[in-house]
């Protein structure tokens, strides 16, 4: 370990002494967690068979062939596995992948290609291909809740340039080929490409049109363009705080009705939760086949059984309230789980109030064509 942390020191201090800094633009820590646990230095040589598609330090000169330049070293430790094992299948990687039996060399591999510099883009050709990239920009950062699109920068991070806390399940893609990217995301699509094991990209991109996927794939692939857009109006506003919460319920992700919404030890809520319920309600009208589950939570403080019946009794107010809007009750199941599962720590004040609170979730039911592989 003590030699892996000198070898990633003497790259970071190379890179400030020289011109054509391999990180300019990168944040260092970034860069460490990029690399993972290989050793940048020795995979240089290690990769050489694979620098003749993938590019010297990882960018390739063709579409072919995806670039690697600052990807996650663990994301493409795992591509490479799983042409290993059949996941995966190109006729060309699948021999280079093949070769590589040692877990060391995969390592170090991985590892230089993640040191460089993260892959850039290129320059917007045109004016139809900038309209291409708005559309790409706001798919990507907002998805499309006509069509129940999910948007892309809760796993890929800003741009497509990763999230930078370790979040190396989801891979660079802002500034891939745009070609590979179209590829990528159509195979996922028709299930050509099914070696995501959780079925989230077979769910997101069965809602997208090949002109999406073309948005997108522009997007990511070009340079940033700056658009400087005027101040929101307020329904504007508003409409964006409804989108949060359509957004919030197709990804699969709780919609948290916290402690302070209720009156103090009591079920009874707040006027000023009501607005959100309301987007809740909006977004079952919109929604016919959808159902949701109510969940209580409570803290750890007092006895168990007083906490289980004050979680369910929350999760019941809330129901309803959407009942009296006309939600059909079918629609709605609530229940409490009282202390159980606390999302914070029970020994701070602001932890337990933050377990304090009721969970609306979207039931989804698993598309009967999503494939998951062991």
């Amino acid at each position: 370990m003590l030699h892996r942390n000198k070898t990633i020191t003497a790259i970071l201090i190379m890179a400030t002494l020289t011109a054509a800094s391999a990180y300019a633009g990168d944040n260092p820590s970034e860069i460490n967690q990029r690399i993972g646990l290989g050793d940048p230095v020795a995979g240089k040589d290690k990769s050489a068979l694979c620098q003749g598609c993938h590019g010297e330090d990882g960018n390739s000169a063709s579409a072919t062939f995806p670039k690697l330049s600052g990807q996650w070293s663990d994301y493409i430790q795992k591509q490479v596995r799983e042409f290993q094992n059949g996941a995966r299948f190109n006729e060309t990687m699948t021999d280079v992948a093949m070769s590589v039996d040692d877990f060391k060399d995969l390592f170090d591999i991985a590892a230089y290609f993640a040191s460089q510099k993260t892959m850039g883009g290129t320059p917007i050709e045109n004016e139809e291909e900038k309209k291409l990239y708005l559309e790409g920009q706001n798919l990507y950062l907002h998805g499309n809740e006509r069509t129940g699109a999910f948007r892309c920068i809760k796993c890929h991070g800003e741009s497509g340039k990763g999230q930078p806390l370790n979040n190396n399940l989801f891979p660079v893609l802002g500034g891939q080929h745009k070609e590979y990217l179209i590829k990528q995301l159509t195979d996922f699509k028709t299930e050509e490409r099914e070696n995501d094991r959780s079925g989230m990209m077979l769910r997101i991109t069965t809602r997208l049109t090949p002109h999406d996927i073309e948005a997108l794939a522009t997007y990511l692939s070009r340079e940033p363009v700056p658009v400087s857009a005027p101040e929101p109006a307020a329904s504007a506003v508003a409409a964006a705080a409804v989108s949060d919460v359509f957004q919030t319920l197709l990804e699969d992700r709780p919609v948290r009705i916290e402690d302070s919404n209720f009156e103090f030890g009591s079920a009874k809520l707040k006027p000023k939760i009501f607005k959100t319920l309301d987007e809740v309600v909006r977004f079952m009208t919109q929604k016919p086949d959808a159902k949701l589950t109510l969940v209580g939570y409570a803290d750890n403080i007092g006895s168990e059984k007083i906490n289980q019946k004050l979680s369910l009794a929350r999760a019941e107010s809330v129901k309803q309230y959407l009942l009296k809007k006309k939600v059909v009750a079918e629609r709605i199941t609530a229940r409490g789980e009282g202390s159980a599962n606390p999302i914070a720590d029970n020994k701070t004040k602001s932890g337990r109030a933050k377990n304090r609170r009721v969970e609306i979730r979207l039931v989804i039911k698993e598309a009967k064509n999503v494939r998951v592989t062991e």
